[in-house]
């Protein structure tokens, strides 16, 4: 009888899925660029020429010349700090790697230049 119950109780849990239950990844739903239709996907950092990938929250950036995608920008990066609030969205990209236009962007948007990245300026 006790190896009755035992089978049973494996039927049971097998049947009902526990253990099983896969986490699927939840897809973000960013916001478009009405003028350009991309999605608006990554923010640009003048004050450390990095990126926040907004679909997969990862910044990316250059460590030792290599570009990197980690969940945090590593305390003390270049000396400087994420909050004082100056992101460029980038609203005509939203493809998967975007260090091949860092340079445009680093031109684009100069660290100094406050007066051009206002009009672009978002708090992510």
């Amino acid at each position: 009888m006790k190896i009755f119950k035992t089978l049973l109780l494996i039927v049971l849990f097998s049947i009902s899925g526990v253990g099983l239950a896969q986490e699927t990844p939840v897809k973000r739903i960013l916001p478009a660029d009405p003028e350009t239709n991309c999605q608006i996907r990554y923010y640009y950092y003048p004050n450390l020429e990095a990126y926040f990938d907004k679909a997969e929250e990862l910044y990316i950036f250059r460590d030792k010349g290599e570009w990197k995608r980690e969940k945090e920008i590593p305390s003390g990066y270049r000396g400087y700090g994420l909050y004082n609030k100056v992101s460029i969205a980038i609203t005509d990209f939203d493809d998967d790697d975007i260090t091949p236009f860092f340079n445009a962007h680093k031109k684009k948007y100069p660290y100094g230049s406050l007066k051009r990245a206002r009009a672009t300026v978002s708090n992510h």
